[in-house]
């Protein structure tokens, strides 16, 4: 069963949109570093990427274990113990299929 794990949106400015999200909707920072910062909206989790260092909004679906993603695809060893595969459908947009190192699950999937 695949479990949407984010939706990340690029902004141009991490802290203007960081304001404008938590003032809109009722939202609570569960990480932030100076290129990223994932919300927790309700059962959602929101990932607001700086454009400077990520390429493609996406949808991150969660794979429980390593060896679940998919051989073709953009590799990506992020900074915080993830690995995620970035796949594009037949429309333009990108899937990120992302696993969780164990010692990193109880910051992202909690």
């Amino acid at each position: 069963m695949d479990i949407i794990d984010h939706i990340a949106i690029k902004v141009a400015d991490l802290k203007q949109a960081e304001q404008w999200y938590l003032e809109h909707l009722k939202a609570e920072i569960t990480f932030r570093d100076y290129k990223y910062i994932r919300l927790k909206v309700g059962n959602t989790n929101l990932a607001l990427i700086d454009e400077a260092y990520y390429p493609w909004p996406h949808i991150g679906v969660l794979v429980e274990n390593q060896d679940d993603l998919p051989e073709k695809g953009h590799r990506v060893e992020h900074r915080d113990g993830t690995i995620g595969v970035y796949v594009k459908d037949p429309f333009g947009n990108y899937i990120e299929y992302i696993w969780y190192a164990p010692e990193y699950e109880e910051t992202f999937l909690k």
